[in-house]
C-alpha cells in the first residue's frame, strides 16, 4: 500500500527557481518520493502586490 502525500513549496517570484526547488525536493532521497502523481503551479499576489508562485506536489511515499 502506498502513502500519498502533498508538499507545498511557496514564496518564489521566479518560475525557474520554483522549478529547481520542486526538482530538488523530488530527487532528494530523504523525502522518499517513489512516484509523482502531479505537480501544479499557481500564481498569487503577496501583501506588497508582488507576483509570487507556489507549487503543490502530489506524490507517493516510499519506504
Amino acid at each position: 500500500m502506498c502513502k500519498t502525500r502533498i508538499k507545498v513549496i511557496d514564496e518564489y517570484t521566479i518560475g525557474e527557481e520554483l522549478e529547481v526547488a520542486v526538482n530538488m525536493f523530488i530527487e532528494d532521497p530523504k523525502n522518499k518520493v517513489i512516484k509523482v502523481n502531479s505537480v501544479k503551479f499557481e500564481t498569487y499576489y503577496d501583501e506588497d502586490d508582488d507576483l509570487c508562485m507556489f507549487a503543490v506536489i502530489n506524490y507517493e511515499l516510499g519506504d
